[in-house]
């Protein structure tokens, strides 16, 4: 125990001090760093009296709000720690003292932490923002006061993702020229008032490292190596597949309607949450060098070492392009 506990401690040490790091180094080091820290409380989840003892648990719990923030996607591994840290009275204690509110903790364990702190801290009000009357948040615009039915709006930066065998877009509408990627994927993207250039940073990392193309070139007619439905067990990130020598491409589209909602009949839609086009095309602009630049980064220099091709479409004008996929394996994530 006193092993897993010096792990734990030194791993929160620099867990601290990264929270209090530039915003770049956090954004390069903290997915890193929350898997280390995860690790070390996974190991000492049954040991409570062992966590009691950790003295900075101010320090951890900013570093596990600011990191669930920031990291959206990666959800079930921050309620995974906070689910831990939970079973300890004095990390709610401390948590109450931190300064930090409900609303700094993940939405969908909030209610379970909210019942356990209260049973701990009877006397801890925690001070929730005050919500917009009319306000629907899940739906990222305006509730239905009369409770119909309304499709749920997706919010701040919304991105779809599709696996390609290979893709190409107009770039030059007068010329008539094509330029085009491989295999890899293709991302349409889209911005509402709330998006923020740091989400535009964690999207694109994200979307690096995540595991959503291959390096299987199945095509038409070709016995499929796919371990599991949809393409799952073979899935990789770009920036594995390009450090491994598996040449990749990312084409970005600019696609506005991925944030439309509805309109009060529910039949005719609507953009009242868009930015101005000046905004939106910063924002797009930012998040195409940060694919361009965090890619780099990631792949690094080894010989063996692919540069991954990031492509993207005119933010202005019509939009062509074509694409050829074995299966799309589709997502959808809001950032």
């Amino acid at each position: 125990v006193e092993e897993r506990l010096a792990r734990l401690n030194t791993s929160l040490g620099k867990a601290v001090r990264l929270t209090n790091d530039t915003p770049m180094k956090w954004e390069n080091g903290c997915e890193q760093q929350f898997s280390e820290f995860r690790i070390t409380c996974v190991h000492l989840r049954r040991e409570v009296d062992a966590l009691d003892t950790v003295e900075d648990k101010d320090g951890a719990w900013k570093f596990i709000v600011k990191f669930c923030q920031a990291r959206p996607f990666l959800h079930d591994r921050g309620n995974e720690v906070i689910r831990i840290l939970m079973k300890s009275d004095m990390w709610l204690k401390a948590f109450a003292e931190s300064g930090l509110t409900l609303d700094d903790v993940p939405p969908n364990i909030r209610e379970e932490f909210k019942k356990r702190v209260a049973e701990v801290v009877p006397d801890f009000v925690p001070e929730e923002r005050d919500k917009q009357p009319g306000q629907d948040p899940a739906a990222g615009g305006p509730a239905d006061p009369g409770g119909d039915f309304a499709p749920m709006r997706p919010a701040n930066m919304a991105v779809v993702v599709q696996r390609c065998s290979k893709a190409r877009v107009l770039l030059e509408e007068r010329v008539n020229w094509y330029d085009e990627i491989g295999h890899g994927l293709v991302v349409s993207v889209s911005f509402t008032k709330g998006a923020k250039e740091e989400a535009v940073h964690s999207a694109a990392r994200f979307l690096l490292t995540a595991k959503l193309s291959t390096k299987e070139r199945w095509e038409p007619g070709a016995k499929s190596a796919r371990a599991s439905p949809g393409g799952r067990g073979d899935a990789e990130s770009v920036t594995q597949l390009c450090r491994s020598g598996v040449q990749q491409g990312v084409l970005v589209l600019p696609q506005e309607s991925l944030c439309s909602g509805v309109d009060k009949d529910n039949v005719g839609l609507q953009y009242d949450h868009s930015l101005k086009e000046s905004a939106i095309e910063r924002l797009y602009k930012a998040f195409v060098d940060s694919l361009n630049r965090q890619g780099l980064e990631l792949i690094g220099t080894d010989q063996a070492a692919v540069k991954l091709k990031v492509l993207s479409a005119p933010f202005s004008g019509r939009q062509y392009y074509e694409m050829t996929t074995a299966g799309p394996f589709m997502h959808a994530f809001n950032f």
